[in-house]
């Protein structure tokens, strides 16, 4: 066996080599991503709530700080099933920079020295959360209340609570007090403005905008037939 042969064998071996690393980092990579999946949270009925392998499992996480209120979420994997829902005050809504986990389904304010104060009586999933902002910059407005997109009930009747729920539109103050609903069956919401959100829901054939001044609490129609 000459030279260039010998070479050509080598060079053929180094290259098997490099192509069965790269495809078992192709595998890995795969095998890594299927793994892995959001956290969802799963509707069980009141019987079912009652079984100790069924009993939903909360959690706390620390957010961040609003003012002199830390934020805490609560997180969980199950959410009894309510017949009727009302919250622990009056409701109202925003987008945010404290991120919340896929399954955050209430959130916890507290104040050193003083009791915490939950946001819901009965937890709900947080699909969207917008937290007061006190001065306008670049990419966030000025909003004096927190905002919060919620969804309470399995309106598509997957078995769990998600972002293709219909929700609601609620808003607080920046510590969570003063809990006030805007608008249900909501599909989403967004900020326009400084202490100005558009929210929208949708029918099987249109899609349906209205405005929302935060500082007023007025919620307006806008008319956008063709």
């Amino acid at each position: 066996m000459n030279f260039i042969e010998k070479s050509n064998k080598v060079l053929l071996f180094i290259a098997a080599i490099i192509v069965i690393i790269a495809i078992g980092k192709n595998i890995i990579k795969d095998l890594l991503r299927k793994d892995y999946s959001e956290p969802t949270v799963q509707v069980i009925d009141h019987d079912d709530a009652q079984k100790e392998h069924q009993k939903p499992k909360l959690e706390k996480r620390y957010v961040g700080q609003i003012k002199d209120v830390h934020l805490l979420e609560i997180t969980s994997d199950k959410i009894v099933e309510e017949q009727s829902y009302s919250a622990n005050a009056e409701m109202i809504v925003v987008s945010s920079s404290l991120s919340l986990s896929s399954n955050a389904v209430n959130l916890m304010f507290t104040k050193v020295g003083e009791k915490n104060n939950l946001l819901f009586s009965s937890n709900a999933l947080i699909v969207e959360f917008s937290p007061t902002q006190e001065k306008e910059t670049q990419y966030r407005n000025i909003l004096s209340k927190n905002i919060y997109s919620v969804a309470k009930k399995d309106t598509n009747k997957d078995g769990f609570l998600n972002q293709y729920d219909k929700k609601e539109l609620l808003v607080s103050e920046y510590d969570g007090s003063k809990l006030t609903s805007v608008m249900e069956n909501i599909e989403g919401y967004q900020i326009i403005n400084n202490n100005l959100v558009l929210v929208y829901t949708a029918t099987e054939y249109d899609t349906i905008y209205y405005t929302f001044n935060v500082l007023s609490g007025e919620l307006l129609k806008l008319d956008t037939n063709l």
